[in-house]
């Protein structure tokens, strides 16, 4: 992992309904792009676009990429109106994004609430969005019980003590460098609570079951085997309910995949996309 990693200089902002939005955009690096397709990123709760390192060598040589700030992290701070969030503003920054850097055809990637952002897009079925890949991602909340602790322990313990605790429900010990962790979890630790605990109230309130079979890309869902927030029974759903969908299981893993197996995800995506034959 590169810790501290700060992009290539790319990085903008572009005016959503909310405020502004950060993005980082990484040109690609070799000759064999899909052009005019671009990869979208969105991630979670509590995270920055950096949390995406691991990726970039692997997709870069042949795709360009855009990591977004979600609202209310990392650089994207103006946050407007936390009561008016909906899983649709999230979903429509994806676009902003995608269209303030000329953006055709687009492939969409999300982790944990920012792949239920993907989901929530995908259903849309615009001809633009050409496959899409969500990571420890629930199509509905209703049963996540440990993010209906959240406030209390932020309220009582500080986001320092929340940190840890979900850095537990993140990595298996060992599954990153000490390193990698204490990085991690600085930046997870110092971010506003208002944002991450809205989005985590906002996915209780999530259920996109009967929207699910509207999601006609391509989709790819890689899930870890021991995730405290996406049961395994919740990627069987996403599987039996959109006409073509794929299903990776990563063993020993919590939630965190993202971050912890971002290469060998990239490479999934990879062999995802030549399986499709895809631009």
């Amino acid at each position: 992992m590169k810790v501290g990693y700060a992009g290539n200089g790319g990085g903008m902002f572009v005016d959503v309904s909310h405020g502004r939005l950060f993005c980082e955009v990484v040109e690609c690096r070799g000759p064999s792009a899909r052009p005019p397709g671009t990869v979208m990123f969105l991630h979670g709760v509590a995270a920055t676009h950096r949390m995406w390192a691991n990726w970039i060598d692997v997709l870069a040589p042949s795709c360009r990429l855009v990591l977004i700030d979600t609202r209310g992290c990392g650089q994207s701070g103006d946050i407007g109106n936390l009561e008016d969030w909906s899983l649709d503003d999230f979903s429509d920054d994806v676009l902003a994004a995608a269209n303030a850097v000329g953006a055709g055809d687009i492939h969409l990637i999300g982790e944990s609430f920012g792949g239920t952002a993907v989901l929530n897009l995908a259903a849309r079925a615009l001809p633009r969005v050409k496959s899409a890949t969500v990571l420890s991602t629930a199509h509905r909340g209703g049963q996540i019980e440990k993010v209906k602790a959240w406030r209390r322990s932020i309220e009582e313990n500080g986001l320092e003590e929340w940190s840890r605790q979900m850095m537990e429900r993140r990595f298996f010990p060992g599954a990153i460098s000490a390193e990698d962790h204490d990085w991690f979890h600085r930046i997870q630790a110092s971010s506003p609570p208002l944002p991450l605990l809205r989005m985590g109230e906002m996915l209780l309130g999530t259920d996109l079951t009967e929207r699910l079979s509207n999601i006609s890309c391509p989709l790819l869902m890689i899930s870890p085997d021991h995730s405290p927030f996406v049961t395994p029974d919740i990627p069987m759903e996403i599987l039996s309910a959109v006409p073509e969908a794929d299903l990776a299981v990563l063993p020993h893993t919590r939630h965190g995949i993202f971050f912890s197996h971002g290469e060998e995800c990239a490479r999934l995506w990879l062999e995802f996309q030549e399986r499709l034959d895809l631009p």
